[in-house]
């Protein structure tokens, strides 16, 4: 029940839940999913006057004042990392990463012959590969000429082994070995990067019922258009977060008066 102000009651510490649903590219639901802890949410107003002036007085006070436009704007900060909130802080997509069966017999990769170079690292074109030979022109490395990271699939050559079978500088690289496929059915995510110039979807807020202090509300912002806002942070010495804002725009198919977002006193 709301009090009477003046109540210390009324004061608003926050805290809750936040869910988006991200409309496909057809602008259709696909349901609202929780964010996750957010550590901040905030929504502000900004408003458009056009001002008169009274002419027959020399102070020159306003003789009207009209609102010529209002805008609605939307910040939020997120904290966890999963690939549909990521995908939101790049302008990207989430989706299934696969792999094909990847074998290899003597291919070349890294750069052109004069570029190749000691203790830099190549890609071979796949994850989780296993090399079980580098050569350079038709010699064999030595398998403590070189590193490989199975798991990003890179390759660097060792200018600190001096032995039989060294790498060389300037001389293309081939190599031979497999990758396995990667299905959808083992799970792995990727997310693409900067792949839409739009993201639009509905907010929806739920305030805590252990909620500290405030009236709890429930807030539905039906259209609103979400770009990410500064840095995503991967090396932090603080939790990570990354700043989403977003402008709130007309849902047309509901009346008058509700067309935008509406906040409901539980």
């Amino acid at each position: 029940m709301i009090k009477p102000t003046p109540s210390p009651e009324n004061l608003y510490l926050g805290a809750g839940s936040v869910f988006f649903d991200r409309f496909d590219s057809a602008g259709e639901s696909t349901g609202l999913r929780h964010l996750g802890n957010v550590d901040t949410l905030e929504i502000s107003m900004n408003v458009e006057t056009s001002e008169k002036k009274n002419a027959m007085d020399g102070t020159k006070a306003t003789y009207a004042e009209i609102v010529t436009a209002m805008t609605a704007e939307l910040a939020a900060t997120l904290t966890e990392y999963v690939p549909e909130n990521v995908a939101l802080a790049v302008m990207g997509d989430a989706g299934v990463f696969t792999q094909t069966t990847k074998t290899a017999t003597d291919q070349a990769f890294g750069p052109a012959a004069a570029n190749v170079k000691f203790d830099v690292w190549y890609e071979l074109g796949c994850v989780n590969a296993v090399v079980t030979s580098l050569k350079q022109g038709s010699t064999p490395l030595n398998a403590a000429a070189y590193e490989v990271k199975p798991e990003s699939g890179l390759v660097r050559l060792r200018s600190d082994y001096a032995g039989t079978g060294k790498a060389s500088e300037g001389q293309a690289i081939t190599w031979t070995g497999s990758a396995p496929a990667i299905t959808a059915t083992q799970g792995m995510q990727v997310v693409q990067g900067m792949s839409t110039g739009s993201i639009k979807g509905r907010l929806h807020y739920e305030s805590a019922e252990n909620q500290s202090v405030g009236p709890r509300v429930l807030l539905d912002v039906w259209v609103c258009g979400l770009n990410p806002e500064g840095a995503l942070g991967l090396i932090t010495e603080d939790f990570g977060t990354f700043q989403l804002k977003g402008k709130v725009y007309a849902d047309t198919t509901r009346e008058a008066g509700e067309q935008y977002f509406r906040l409901i006193y539980l």
